[in-house]
């Protein structure tokens, strides 16, 4: 890469945080009023503020915890299906209709009645599985679809053994949108269990977090909180964009 690519690749993003910023910084000027909009400065202020709080730490690392639950549950089953859909038209077919109904459930209505049947703390993750499920399995068996059956064809012609084929010709070639799909849909989950969390009233979670500054008119803090689980997601797919970038080397 040249090095203006690299320059620009850098200066880009950046750019557009800063357009971001300063927008933020103009409408606050404008409205007036921290319990509209606070100011940048009020926001980091209130973002230090956090770091100083162990509540806020129990309740970020809650929160990633169950998120990496409700992750790792979606992203097994959802390999599981896909693995059974490229294996098979008919499980293909037959798992066709249970995506469909996944996908087409009323978040918040499966939320309420969730909170009902179990508890403020597995809601959230049950409600994340059902959202990020299909989108992973959908990622997924397009992966294992891409897969080259003629070069996989050869390589048996050939004799190559099965852990080989699998190393140097089926594994090279869904590594980067397997890791691709987990940063997505880990960064997808963690934004959703905040906000299954806020429904669910969790206790020592982001969610719960939000609701007491919403309750009491602190907006600096409830941004603060948005802040914190941007920069958690994007350092997740940045993380994970790192790892598929590798994987293609490799």
């Amino acid at each position: 890469m040249k090095t203006r690519d690299k320059v620009l690749n850098i200066a880009l993003p950046l750019a557009s945080v800063a357009v971001i910023f300063g927008l933020w910084a103009l409408a606050a000027r404008a409205v007036n009023s921290e319990y509209v909009l606070p100011t940048v400065g009020d926001t980091f202020s209130a973002l230090f503020g956090l770091f100083k709080s162990a509540d806020f730490y129990r309740a970020f690392f809650g929160t990633l915890f169950r998120s990496v639950i409700a992750f790792a549950i979606s992203y097994a089953l959802a390999f599981l299906f896909a693995l059974s859909a490229y294996k098979s038209e008919k499980a293909k077919r037959a798992l066709k209709p249970i995506i469909i109904i996944i996908r087409a459930l009323p978040t918040i209505a499966v939320v309420l009645l969730l909170v009902l049947w179990t508890s403020s703390k597995v809601a959230p993750i049950i409600v994340t599985f059902l959202v990020v499920f299909p989108t992973l399995y959908n990622n997924l068996y397009a992966a294992l679809s891409g897969i080259d059956k003629d070069l996989n064809e050869m390589c048996k012609v050939f004799g190559v053994s099965g852990k080989k084929r699998l190393k140097k010709v089926v594994f090279p070639q869904i590594a980067p949108e397997f890791i691709s799909a987990a940063g997505a849909g880990l960064t997808l989950n963690l934004k959703l269990m905040v906000a299954a969390e806020v429904l669910s009233q969790t206790a020592r979670s982001m969610g719960y977090l939000l609701n007491t500054s919403k309750i009491y008119f602190e907006i600096s803090a409830m941004l603060a909180l948005v802040l914190v689980t941007v920069v958690t997601g994007l350092m997740i797919e940045w993380a994970f964009a790192f790892m598929a970038k590798k994987a293609v080397k490799g």
